[in-house]
């Protein structure tokens, strides 16, 4: 029972692992900029904090991409998209 559950978990973190990769944001100059204009353009002032962590993040992916760190920057978009979706 035991190696039944842990096979069957293994197979799920492997099948997974593409799957949660393919989900993140390319890192590319238009990428930033979309998600700069998204973050720019949440106007209402109760969404402020959340306007500035969308900032914070695009400005951090900027600089993964500059030094060539893509996963960084990927990440940092996906940060970015999250917190401008933010309710």
């Amino acid at each position: 029972m035991f190696k039944t559950v842990l096979a069957a978990t293994a197979l799920i973190t492997i099948l997974s692992a593409p799957a949660f990769a393919a989900g993140m944001t390319a890192c590319d100059d238009a990428s930033i900029m979309k998600t700069e204009d998204m973050a720019k353009g949440m106007t209402d002032p109760m969404k402020k904090d959340a306007m500035m962590m969308a900032m914070q993040e695009v400005d951090s992916a900027r600089m993964a991409m500059k030094d060539g760190k893509m996963d960084d920057c990927s990440m940092h978009l996906d940060n970015a998209m999250k917190a401008t979706e933010a309710k």
